[in-house]
């Protein structure tokens, strides 16, 4: 495999280790959409993807996308979702800490760079706090999600511990969302599970579901179409 032969979008998503899942969900789709129409190079994109970033649920969605018998608009309309679902999780997460913080105003306490949970935050006027930070204790948490799987999420490491102390909220869109059989195969160093009955709810897109109901939606993903 040649890395000259890859948009320069796939290379940087695949070795990115500071942005988080949505920011890189959406560089990747963005260079597969590249080489859309050349299948030996899209497949060699997607290749790069799943090892460069084997704990992120929206790698999985990019390649069911990109393996699609019109890989082009599927990875279109996904590239769409990507927007209008962030949006939408931004919107009912922030409604959701508002309401929150309405009865018990004080600080906000997270673990790892999310643009999801940075937005909620500056959309509450938060700024964003890790959950060591000095001053008055945290009352809630909110983080992101590598991935959502039936079970569990995968997140960086410091989120169980997060979640024992303090009702979380996971903000999440509908590329977080896993199977099983997937969600069981990813992770790596710095990652770390958290059962979903540990956490408060789950935004995925516009809705705030129960821990329950979003490992439900979490279960059923693989029947749908890309």
């Amino acid at each position: 495999m040649d890395p000259r032969r890859l948009p320069a979008a796939v290379l940087a998503a695949a070795g990115d280790r500071q942005g988080g899942a949505a920011e890189v969900a959406a560089r990747a789709v963005d260079g597969l959409l590249e080489v859309a129409g050349d299948p030996p190079r899209l497949e060699e994109a997607v290749a790069v993807l799943e090892a460069g970033q084997p704990a992120m649920a929206p790698i999985w969605h990019l390649a069911r996308a990109a393996r699609a018998p019109d890989p082009a608009s599927a990875l279109a309309a996904l590239r769409r979702s990507l927007v209008t679902d962030a949006d939408a999780a931004v919107t009912a997460a922030t409604a959701w800490l508002l309401h929150r913080l309405a009865g018990d105003p004080g600080p906000v306490a997270t673990v790892s760079h999310s643009s999801l949970v940075d937005r909620v935050l500056a959309g509450a006027g938060r700024s964003a706090p890790l959950a060591d930070a000095g001053g008055a204790a945290p009352v809630v948490g909110v983080v992101g999600a590598d991935a959502v799987g039936p079970a569990a999420i995968l997140n960086a490491v410091g989120t169980r511990e997060l979640a024992a102390r303090l009702p979380t909220l996971v903000v999440a869109t509908a590329v977080k969302l896993v199977p099983a059989a997937v969600f069981d195969r990813l992770g790596g160093p710095g990652f770390e599970v958290v059962p979903l009955e540990e956490l408060a709810a789950v935004v995925v897109g516009g809705e705030v579901l129960s821990p329950a109901e979003a490992g439900r939606r979490a279960a059923v993903v693989s029947r749908s179409r890309p």
